[in-house]
């Protein structure tokens, strides 16, 4: 049977992972794909590695992989762990909030399947970004800015380098040498993928960011770590 892979990279997300969790496991996915969770939690303080660990013990969760780090290293170090042991035909990243509409997994999985792409990236409607605050202004010019660079620098056309939704065949994503640390590995993912392939399709997805109230993480100092990654991932390896 078909498989996709699901890495949900947790910390401190106690008011929406079980929501997310759930609504990974209700999704019909296309063409009958079953799917694998692999959920690894950095370490959180605010109650959600316990509330994981009740979810680990439900019947709907008992295919699933769960791991629990001593140390919080962050979403890259996370996706290190899980990448080696997902199985799936493809693999896909998922945050643990619910910023992104996880029925468009099933958009980004059939144009990869229909279309034989080795990756699908998800572009955000970045016009209807809510502007809480003059951080999200600059969110905003920072993602074109990045994705520009991008496309100078390797010679492609992405709409949107700053994406979680990846969706990439998981032998491809496997044999990748991603670099960097927490939110810079992101990039070096998107990097290393572009200078293996070209057979990436493109898709826009739903977005619905949420407040720094409302536990949201990123600051402007990811926008400089990805300006240097991208830099060092065309100049090197």
């Amino acid at each position: 049977m078909k498989k996709l892979s699901i890495i949900i990279p947790v910390y401190n997300e106690f008011n929406t992972v079980s929501i997310v969790l759930h609504k990974l496991k209700k999704l019909k996915l296309y063409e009958n794909y079953s799917s694998q969770l692999l959920v690894v939690d950095d370490n959180s303080n605010d109650g959600s590695k316990e509330l994981l660990k009740k979810l680990e013990t439900s019947e709907i969760f008992k295919s699933d992989i769960f791991i629990y780090k001593n140390k919080n290293l962050g979403k890259g170090d996370s996706q290190k762990i899980a990448i080696p042991l997902c199985d799936g035909d493809f693999t896909v990243i998922q945050d643990a909030d619910l910023e992104y509409n996880i029925e468009n997994i099933n958009s980004l999985l059939e144009l990869a399947v229909k279309n034989n792409h080795d990756a699908v990236l998800g572009y955000r409607k970045l016009k209807e970004t809510k502007i809480y605050s003059a951080y999200f202004i600059f969110h905003k010019i920072a993602v074109l800015s990045l994705s520009f660079l991008t496309n100078i620098l390797y010679f492609t056309r992405l709409k949107d380098v700053c994406t979680c939704y990846r969706l990439i065949k998981t032998p491809i994503l496997q044999s990748l040498k991603i670099n960097g640390e927490r939110f810079e590995y992101d990039f070096s993912m998107i990097n290393q993928l572009i200078k293996r392939t070209k057979n990436i399709g493109q898709i826009e997805i739903d977005y619905s960011n949420r407040s720094f109230a409302e536990g949201k993480k990123n600051t402007w100092i990811v926008g400089i770590y990805a300006l240097k990654r991208i830099i060092l991932d065309r100049i090197f390896n």
